[in-house]
């Protein structure tokens, strides 16, 4: 392809080799890129992470490469290959880089986009979005819009799976929000038959709270679901422990005897009529 200039005068000129996909690199994403340096125009290497077999990480923006190397990289996409040329002020200009980069020294960099991860959004930012699609699934669990409800704590799960950063008054709150979510989210998928998932949003939240009524309730509800019953009652006797005169634990348990019984007799009358 034809050469581009992405700075004024020339000063910094782009080739692309070989498209890339997706979307462009953003500001402060941490990209991976193999790469090989020339001094321009003689053409003679002085670097390359592919003789080190190692590509190299960085923030774009962050002031850790070459001025040339953050603004190129904010035209690229994953999987483009492209040459950058560098003039002096936008590689390492009048004091060079000893001893491999003389003064004044124009480069040419072949850099190949091997991955890109965006920026992360801060954490106060995930935070409310969390909390803001906890909003919206009760608001659909109350109209009884129980699949759109579990897509909402889906997605507020999401937010908050990645807080590294987060301060203790923020760590507090993250965790308060992934309990409710989850707990939010196991209803749904009781509601809407789909026990096995209801089961896994109950155990993440006993991960971190092992006595959580409402997550051994629920967690036995969807046993029931999939007439597991003795693992059913093994999570409402859990459950009792906590809170010995809870009716709705009590009901289950004292039901769960009639349904095994009802179970067993359905299985008795299949079995006859597979050897009639």
């Amino acid at each position: 392809m034809a050469e581009v200039e992405l700075a004024p005068g020339g000063a910094l000129r782009k080739r692309v080799l070989r498209e890339g996909a997706g979307d462009l690199v953003a500001p402060m994403s941490l990209v991976s890129v193999h790469y090989t340096g020339y001094f321009h125009p003689n053409g003679a290497k002085f670097d390359s992470s592919h003789d080190r077999e190692r590509p190299l990480e960085f923030k774009v923006g962050e002031g850790r490469v070459i001025r040339g190397w953050d603004d190129g990289l904010l035209s690229m996409r994953v999987g483009e290959v492209c040459e950058l040329v560098c003039a002096p002020e936008f590689a390492y200009g009048e004091d060079g880089n000893p001893p491999t980069i003389p003064a004044n020294a124009t480069l040419l960099f072949q850099i190949e986009v091997l991955s890109c991860k965006p920026p992360e959004d801060p954490i106060s930012k995930k935070v409310a979005d969390a909390a803001a699609a906890k909003d919206e699934g009760n608001a659909h669990f109350a109209a009884k819009r129980f699949a759109p409800a579990a897509q909402a704590y889906r997605h507020g799960i999401s937010r908050l799976e990645y807080s590294w950063g987060a301060v203790p008054a923020e760590m507090e709150q993250i965790g308060k929000l992934r309990v409710s979510l989850n707990l939010n989210l196991a209803a749904s998928l009781i509601a809407t038959k789909d026990m096995r998932e209801a089961i896994t949003a109950c155990d993440r939240v006993l991960e971190v709270d092992a006595r959580n009524v409402k997550a051994l309730y629920r967690k036995g509800k969807a046993y029931v679901g999939l007439s597991k019953f003795a693992d059913a009652e093994n999570a409402f006797k859990l459950a009792l422990e906590v809170a010995p005169e809870d009716a709705a634990i009590l009901n289950e348990l004292a039901s769960l005897e009639g349904r095994q019984k009802e179970l067993e007799a359905k299985e008795k009358n299949m079995y006859k009529a597979m050897f009639k």
